[in-house]
């Protein structure tokens, strides 16, 4: 279940991760995808809302793990990519009231856990589209 992989990265105690590294991490265990060291680097920057507490990081953490999975060359498949993230945002906003990382974190932020919360949310809605659209994942297939 992608919501425990990303709860379980997220809280980990030996080493600490942003939201959208949890989703990232997450994601690359629950569906072994074997990414590539340097694709975790690149979520580091987003986490805290891009550091800034805009859009929340477990947010562009799920933006990026559908980008993995449904991206391609091809441009019919790129337009397909930029419906399912836009799915994700709408139905994250619908669900929770907010994509901003401030917002979130006011309503849904742990003294004990921190975002976990919110990361699970994310997780949730994420693991729903990509078993909507697991038939059209490009990831790993030529």
């Amino acid at each position: 279940m992608l919501e425990d992989a990303v709860g379980k990265q997220y809280s980990r105690s030996d080493i600490e991760r942003n939201c959208a590294d949890a989703m990232i991490y997450g994601a690359n265990d629950e569906y072994k995808l074997d990414l590539p060291e340097e694709a975790f680097y690149t979520m580091g920057a987003f986490g805290g809302g891009m550091r800034i507490k805009s859009i929340c990081g477990a947010v562009t953490g799920s933006l990026a793990v559908i980008g993995i999975l449904f991206n391609s060359e091809v441009y019919a498949k790129q337009e397909r990519m930029k419906r399912i993230a836009e799915e994700f945002l709408e139905e994250f906003e619908k669900r929770y009231g907010h994509l901003e990382c401030s917002v979130l974190r006011d309503k849904y932020r742990d003294p004990v856990v921190g975002c976990e919360t919110t990361v699970r949310m994310a997780a949730r809605v994420l693991e729903k589209l990509i078993e909507k659209y697991s038939r059209e994942i490009t990831y790993g297939r030529k």
